[in-house]
């Protein structure tokens, strides 16, 4: 059975006609019926609109000139419309006006054009060619449909890994937050726990790429963070080593891709941030004799994640009292673009974090959150962006 013509398919599909002449109406109605189509019609396009919101036809064939309202000004209201906006329209044209009111209706966002008197062998080829699209049309949606739930359960997923934003307190600490994907889920990751009262564990890692490839390898990452973080409280460097080793092994072995990763260990007892770095973004550190923030670390940091299995993360140790403060981020935040192509970079960022060093942590994400979104307005972003500001609480 040739599939353009089966049953199955036309007596899912649902026609409407819409014509002043009701002689037009009977002969078209006649033909698709006899087809295995499904009909409904009407006079006008006042009366057609009503009928396209009642009954969602597959398709349309649509007279131009009618009373109350021409097929021009339907077709206009239905292109203008989410939810019909991708029904076929086939215009029924006058011979003796064909190419004016073609051009017309193609402006105005028909697909095809009939020519009265019409054959009944043309009307149906092409109704059978453009339900045909619908079809593929609607497969696509629907799969798209699917596509978007499963990208929603991904992201409710990731979010129930990674802490909310905003501001939350822990061990002593207050701890500011952004983290957004540039897709539904993202693969900027990071994660805070308490080791002990005025000590906290802080971790940012940024996978290569973004989306739901980059997304997976974030849940590997918190899956090997959460298995060895207490092991290693007083040296970030071998965690990183341990991730590193693992992730050689199950993710780089197979699949071209790595990530840059920084771990800290901030200590108020003992007055110091202990931490590690493998090829991640400077953190900037402000301590309570500083007037600024300032990059910690040298140009050697350590390589990333999955580069090299033997790597080594260098442990080094930084001064941090009750009034110092750690703002933490990816390469997302600094190489956000503005509609000139210009990135934000990030001399402009340690600038701005520098003049913000005597406000609060929540006040600090605020800041640098606006002038992010404010430089790039209304581009969208290329990479997923996360910001962290830590400071002791109280």
């Amino acid at each position: 059975m040739n599939p353009e013509t089966s049953p199955s398919e036309q007596e899912a599909s649902k026609i409407l006609i819409v014509d002043d002449e009701p002689r037009n109406v009977r002969i078209l109605q006649i033909h698709l019926n006899a087809k295995g189509y499904a009909v409904c019609t009407a006079e006008d396009g006042l009366e057609a609109l009503d009928t396209i919101e009642k009954e969602n036809p597959d398709l349309i064939l649509l007279d131009i000139n009618m009373p109350r309202m021409d097929g021009f000004e339907v077709v206009k209201r239905v292109r203008s419309n989410k939810a019909t906006e991708f029904i076929p329209i086939v215009m029924i044209t006058a011979l003796r006006d064909t190419r004016e009111n073609r051009i017309k209706s193609i402006e105005a966002g028909a697909d095809d054009f009939i020519e009265k008197p019409f054959d009944s062998l043309e009307v149906l080829a092409r109704v059978r060619s453009l339900l045909r699209i619908k079809g593929y049309q609607d497969t696509l949606a629907k799969h798209n449909a699917r596509l978007e739930e499963e990208l929603q359960m991904a992201r409710s997923i990731q979010e129930i890994l990674i802490p909310q934003n905003g501001v939350q307190e822990l061990s002593g600490f207050r701890i500011a937050s952004r983290c957004t994907p540039e897709m539904a889920v993202g693969g900027d990751f990071y994660d805070v726990w308490e080791i002990e009262r005025n000590r906290l564990g802080v971790f940012i890692s940024d996978v290569m790429g973004h989306g739901v490839s980059a997304a997976f390898v974030t849940v590997f990452i918190k899956t090997i963070l959460a298995e060895f973080q207490e092991l290693v409280e007083n040296n970030p460097g071998y965690l990183l080593e341990i991730l590193n080793t693992r992730f050689n092994d199950l993710i780089s072995s197979r699949l071209f891709m790595f990530a840059t990763a920084f771990c800290g260990i901030i200590d108020l007892g003992k007055g110091e941030l202990v931490c590690a770095n493998a090829g991640h973004s400077f953190p900037f550190l402000c301590n309570s004799d500083q007037q600024a923030y300032y990059p910690i670390g040298d140009k050697n940091t350590g390589n990333g994640l999955g580069i090299w299995r033997e790597s080594v993360y260098e442990t080094v140790h930084y001064p941090f009292d009750r009034l110092s403060k750690i703002f933490l981020y990816t390469d997302g935040v600094y190489e956000a673009k503005n509609s000139q192509g210009e990135e934000f970079t990030v001399e402009r960022l340690e600038e701005l974090v520098s003049e913000c060093a005597s406000q609060p942590a929540a006040q600090l994400i605020a800041n640098v959150s606006e002038s992010v979104d404010t430089f790039t307005a209304n581009c969208p972003k290329d990479d997923d962006l996360t910001l962290i500001a830590i400071e002791a609480a109280g």
